[in-house]
């Protein structure tokens, strides 16, 4: 059990967090950061913490592990301004969904190895944000991936490992350059593509093309429904990897683009085919 955590941001993924350590009772106090006075009353309210600060050093102090679950910007900033205030054994992790920025910035705040700092992020998530939103299940059967380095401490990365377990996670271990080359394929080309398809299908007169939108486009587009700022920042941090994929996802649309002027339906179904090949490579039928 661990005595403290302290998690900075109460959002989706931080109050998801905070309810999740609170059910399997893997501590014996939660401690939480929230700028809005708002979310530090319901992060109270909801049993996601026993206490809360409207400054991040003052959450940081006494705790084995903190988890940083703000933008990907802002956590270097963050973790900066709480150094001050950490116990010389403290754990510190972040739920980014880049993780070659944030792990650079955060290893250059330390001149002393090894580093005291493991890189995670969960793969689970919701296109609703807010503490609102936010469920003690979220990181159960989930995938997190922790991307220590060799100036990471050994007990660092057995700490957060534990904490991730705890919550009934699945942790891999993995580069912070293998992590963000495979999110900007699963996870920052996606959401591009469903906003692309958003802004391409609503930007002519979308009260009259909205009640034909069904299923399918709802299906599609829905991650387009997360906050511009975070996804903002997301993509800024993994820029070069994202440009990879949308230059591959381009060159597949050209594809298609040159099958529908050969006019062949043979090809058209071809195309389709292998299309649900491969999704069903990778995403088997019994896990969705």
């Amino acid at each position: 059990m661990f005595k403290r955590v302290a998690i900075i941001g109460l959002g989706l993924m931080g109050g998801s967090l905070g309810l999740a350590i609170k059910q399997k009772g893997l501590c014996r106090s939660v401690a939480g950061f929230a700028r809005r006075a708002e979310t530090r009353e319901l992060a109270l309210e909801l049993g996601i913490v026993d206490q809360v600060f409207e400054r991040a050093p003052d959450a940081v102090q006494g705790a084995d592990v903190v988890v940083f679950c703000t933008s990907v910007s802002s956590i270097p900033e963050l973790l900066d301004t709480c150094r001050e205030q950490l116990a010389p054994e403290t754990v510190l992790t972040d739920v980014g969904s880049c993780k070659v920025e944030i792990v650079r910035r955060v290893e250059a705040l330390f001149r002393r190895r090894p580093v005291p700092f493991v890189g995670g992020h969960p793969i689970a998530g919701s296109e609703r944000q807010g503490i609102g939103a936010a469920t003690a299940v979220l990181y159960q059967n989930a995938l997190v991936a922790l991307t220590p380095t060799r100036r990471t401490a050994p007990e660092a990365r057995a700490q957060v490992e534990r904490l991730w377990q705890g919550v009934g996670a699945k942790v891999q271990v993995m580069s912070p350059q293998v992590h963000d080359r495979l999110l900007a394929k699963t996870s920052h080309l996606p959401h591009l593509v469903a906003a692309l398809l958003a802004a391409c299908v609503g930007r002519n007169q979308p009260e009259r093309i909205g009640p034909f939108c069904g299923s399918g486009f709802f299906d599609t587009t829905r991650i387009a429904e997360g906050d511009p700022l975070l996804w903002r920042d997301i993509i800024c941090a993994n820029r070069s990897e994202v440009s990879d994929e949308l230059r591959a996802f381009s060159k597949q649309v050209g594809h298609l683009l040159d099958i529908l002027k050969t006019d062949d339906p043979e090809m058209i179904e071809r195309f389709l085919q292998i299309s649900r090949e491969r999704r069903r490579a990778l995403i088997p039928r019994n896990s969705g």
